[in-house]
């Protein structure tokens, strides 16, 4: 069939957003749920995820770098994701259908507002597979056996991205734009991969493979494009595509390379049987021209329905040839038609690159997502008690073990006649008490402890005071404004502070619990430890008595000497034992100090950003203290066999000892000491316990406190913003305008702007009843007039708070002026402002709340569809009126027309205050100084629609 031209392959356009204040919104979002510390340091990372926004949008030309920064935008997002609760934050993410967007006759076409975040990243994941597509295309047509190769991994890679979209469509409540279905991105997958496959098969074309592979390639090809023109001829997708060339360009790709495979395949026939099959490749030929013909036969008129026409004269030719020498030289039955030859895929979608390689520098890796907030609480909940659980073992197990050798050891050292007082091994341990100042150096420490909890559980409950006092007063005045009071309710942005003081609150309770237990064994073994206040000196004399003649006397017997290996014997085994102990008290240091040193939130936070679950990295980090664990398991494993053996041998040992009066009592007074000495350890060990505790709570508790002292000052700032605003309000005679609940304290003052004219406005509630407001106005006045007058009171520090004085930084993309210039005497159709016209108001309502306004300026570039409206009504243009204009200066009545202009329906001309006409339309409320232009049964507009609009 010859060579084919390289025609320009189906490309997907990208698309369109408009602005998100993600510097207002998310830095109020900070201010508000984190220490001021914290949200200062996240300013600087909030105006970067800004930039890259704006770069991500504005994108003139597919270039690889261009590609880049979009990916790395996706990565920011996906790491942001995890970290924060964008439905928290109130920001509204707006994307328009790439396919069909918004038109003067349907302007909500295509738009898609919401607030997850996922919209966002499958919007951006979108445009990078558009993108990667262009560039591919571009490749393509370039020629040269490199750009083919390069060509198909950038679409096998446009393919992965339009793969991706779907996994995080699918996480947007309610429904989706048609170009973000499953659906859809399924067959823009299929779309890139037809196209990857077939520079593929181009360059195994040049390289003149065997015609048999080329025709298993070109089938592949042409079974992706059938899978795209399959989705294009049923469902939701085919409806969206309804009246574009998409399903005729792809059924045209689909029938030229099915035709190109037969083609092939007669070829294959012709190489490997030398003629003998004619009559199929005959067959072939048939067929590949009839494909050919059904190309022909959509009439689609593009370059390439005529290149079709002449490559089906050519078959043609090729026919009547083969015919010819079959009918003279094989003489092979014909065969009219055969089935396509087997088809072979060779390319696959790429995966998506990893998160963390894509972002290069995480512009949040200071903050602590809230999965990982969430699972370091979990986490030290988890491992408080695991911890404990070891912990109680140990100390169990050993408390019995130290019960057993306070009977055997002395026994044992009754009969050591080489020390008639104190042995060494207990001098030892009394020294080592006495450097610690003793049992009243103990008494003062478990006293600290409990010092230490009333100011843990002081500083808890001002914490605790702090938040419902906050919660207290927004209650009140949300009472008392009703639907006029929009702020964030207190007792659901408190629920992280509540929540790790109930766990505080929680864990004290089970320390102070401890903490009777330790004062419950002091008073039981009061006695014995009373017996350590005694110097070494009158325990050695306690030990020795009288004994001195009653050695004096065994020391001429021959069993001496046996006597004194046996115990030897008997101590080396009584030493290994307590050497194992003091092991433990190791194991118990190292889980203690694990505890203190490890950075919970830090590690949790790199596990679970690194695609692990919470579940994992618990474990995770658990396993270090499994670790411990063990060791302890075979540490009691080894005491426990060393127990038996001394057991044993102690028995054989006392059976051939004959004790007298002398020995006995000397037994008596060493086993009070021993017992006297392990009290003394095991109540030492839990106020050492309480200390450490007491220690780390305290420092949690005291950035608690500071947490909810930051928390009630942001709330404080918020509170006098908007009693501000309520007060200027009701001042003018309007209703207070209301914002939704998310975004109140983000209202930004800024120098006034002209108004401008009212082009869109959204309802979704009847008119709040605002028969109150001089009321409330007056009694704040009242207030605010009390406070200056009273004694010491500077003006400054009572005065009323002013809505202008405290500025708050919009979006750099929309400037807007606040409530108060907004609500300036002003026709509800103002006209345009002079010069015309580039300014917008937007007001936006909210189940719940009454109207806000906002002014915009619009954006340089070629501006976007127009915003979301509903349609105009009388009650909607009323309660609007009421929010925007002052009873006490109603709008002067609008002049007779002056201009003979022929106005389609929902059009009115008015004049402005010196005289200039403009033109109102009532059916999507806007306001022009250009008269619309109307034949009389259509209305011609400037502005293009989206569908076939091809990108860059």
């Amino acid at each position: 069939l010859g060579g084919w031209s390289r025609w320009k392959m189906l490309i997907p356009p990208r698309k369109k957003s408009f602005g998100v204040d993600y510097q207002g919104r998310m830095g109020k979002f900070f201010s508000t749920h984190y220490s001021a510390q914290e949200a200062n340091e996240m300013k600087e990372a909030i105006k970067n995820l800004s930039e890259l926004r704006a770069q991500t949008l504005h994108v003139s030309e597919a270039t690889t770098a261009n590609c880049d920064v979009s990916i790395r935008y996706w990565a920011q997002l996906c790491l942001l994701d995890k970290r924060i609760d964008f439905s928290q934050i109130g920001l509204v993410f707006t994307w328009i259908d790439a396919f069909k967007g918004p038109t003067t006759l349907s302007p909500n076409q295509g738009r898609m507002n919401s607030t997850a975040l996922a919209l966002e990243i499958s919007s951006v994941l979108f445009n990078i597979g558009a993108m990667l597509a262009f560039q591919g295309n571009t490749v393509h047509s370039s020629g040269g056996q490199e750009n083919l190769k390069q060509a198909s991994i950038l679409f096998k890679k446009a393919a992965g991205y339009f793969a991706g979209v779907k996994a995080y469509s699918s996480r947007i409540d309610g429904a989706v734009s048609t170009d973000l279905t499953s659906d859809c991105c399924t067959m823009l997958e299929n779309l890139c991969l037809a196209h990857a496959q077939r520079c593929f098969y181009e360059k195994a074309a040049n390289d003149k493979m065997k015609e048999s592979l080329l025709a298993k390639l070109a089938a592949g090809v042409a079974n992706l494009y059938a899978s795209v023109h399959a989705a294009l001829t049923a469902g939701e997708v085919a409806k969206h595509f309804k009246g574009t060339t998409w399903a005729g360009e792809a059924a045209q790709e689909m029938f030229t390379f099915k035709s190109m495979a037969h083609v092939h395949a007669a070829n294959g026939l012709e190489e490997e049987a030398k003629g003998m099959k004619k009559g199929q490749e005959i067959g072939h030929l048939h067929t590949a021209n009839s494909l050919l013909e059904q190309a022909c036969k959509l009439k689609l008129n593009n370059p390439k329905e005529k290149e079709l026409k002449g490559k089906t004269t050519t078959m043609q030719g090729l026919i009547a040839k083969a015919k010819k020498e079959n009918d003279t030289i094989y003489h092979m039955p014909e065969e009219k038609a055969m089935p396509d030859p087997e088809a072979k895929q060779v390319v696959q979608s790429e995966p998506l690159p990893s998160i963390q390689d894509a972002v290069g520098y995480d512009l949040f890796s200071a903050l602590v997502p809230d999965t990982v907030r969430q699972a370091a609480s979990q986490y030290a909940s988890k491992r408080q008690e695991y911890c404990n659980q070891i912990v109680q073992e140990m100390n169990a197990d050993t408390e019995a073990l130290r019960n057993k050798l306070s009977t055997i050891t002395p026994q044992v050292d009754a009969c050591d006649l080489s020390e008639p007082g104190l042995p060494n091994r207990l001098k030892e341990k009394i020294a080592a008490i006495q450097s610690q100042d003793g049992v009243r150096g103990l008494m003062q420490r478990f006293q600290l402890n409990l010092e230490m909890k009333e100011d843990v559980q002081g500083n808890v409950q001002l914490a605790k005071r702090v938040i419902e006092e906050e919660e207290a007063t927004d209650s009140d005045l949300r009472q008392k404004f009703g639907v006029r009071w929009t702020r964030s309710l207190s007792s659901s942005i408190n629920e992280p502070l509540k929540k790790d003081m109930k766990e505080i609150e929680k864990q004290l309770k089970l320390a102070a619990d401890a903490d009777e237990i330790v004062r419950g064994k002091i008073d039981s073994k009061r006695s014995l430890l009373d017996l350590l206040g005694l110097n070494t000196e009158q325990l050695d004399g306690m030990v020795a008595g009288s004994g001195d003649r009653a050695y004096e006397c065994m020391s001429v017997q021959s069993a001496l000497i046996k006597t004194r290996e046996a115990v030897a014997k008997l101590k080396l085994i009584i030493k290994e034992v307590e050497n194992l102990i003091s092991h433990r008290e190791q194991i118990r240091s190292s889980i203690i100090r694990r505890k203190e040193s490890e950075d919970a939130v830090k590690t949790l936070s790199n596990l679970i950003l690194g695609g692990k679950s919470q579940a994992e990295a618990m474990d995770n980090l658990l396993a270090g203290y499994a670790q411990l664990r063990e060791e302890f398991v075979k540490n009691k494993k080894i005491v426990q066999e060393l127990m038996q053996k001394l057991e044993k041998e102690i028995d054989e040992f006392l059976s051939e000892q004959k004790q007298d009066e002398e020995m006995s009592r000397r037994e008596a007074v060493l086993t009070k000491i021993s017992q006297a000495i392990d009290a003394y350890s095991e109540v030492s060990n839990y106020v050492r316990e309480g200390a450490s505790y007491y220690s780390a709570t305290q420092e949690k508790v005291n950035k608690l406190r500071s947490r909810a002292e930051d928390f009630r000052v942001a709330r404080d700032i918020q509170k006098e913003d908007l009693l501000s605003s309520i007060t200027e309000a009701c001042a003018q005679g309007a209703p207070a305008p209301a914002a939704p609940a998310a975004a109140v304290a983000a209202v930004p003052v800024q120098t006034a702007i002209p108004v401008a004219p009212v082009q869109t406005f959204s309802y979704s509630r009847a008119t709040p009843d605002t028969s109150k407001d001089e009321e409330y106005a007056r009694q704040l006045a009242a207030e605010f007039a009390r406070a200056e007058m009273s004694p010491g009171a500077s003006s400054s520090a009572h005065a009323a708070p002013s809505f202008s004085a405290a500025p708050v930084s919009a979006a750099p993309a929309q400037p807007v002026v606040g409530i108060a210039e907004a609500m300036q005497p002003t026709p509800f159709f103002a006209p345009p402002s002079n010069p015309p016209p580039s300014h917008l108001v937007q007001g936006v309502v909210q189940a719940g709340s009454a109207p806000t306004l906002q002014m915009a300026l619009p954006p340089q570039r070629p501006a976007p569809q127009p915003p979301s409206f509903s349609a105009h009504s009388e009650q909607a243009a009323t309660h609007v009126a009421t929010a925007v204009a002052p009873a006490a200066a109603p709008p002067p009545p609008a002049a007779p027309p002056t201009q003979n202009v022929k106005l389609p329906p929902g059009w009115e001309q008015q004049l402005t205050a010196d005289g200039q006409v403009y033109y109102v339309n009532h059916n999507d409320r806007t306001t022009s100084w250009d008269p619309p232009v109307w034949d009389g049964e259509q209305l011609q507009t400037k502005e293009g629609g989206y569908v076939n609009q091809r990108p860059f």
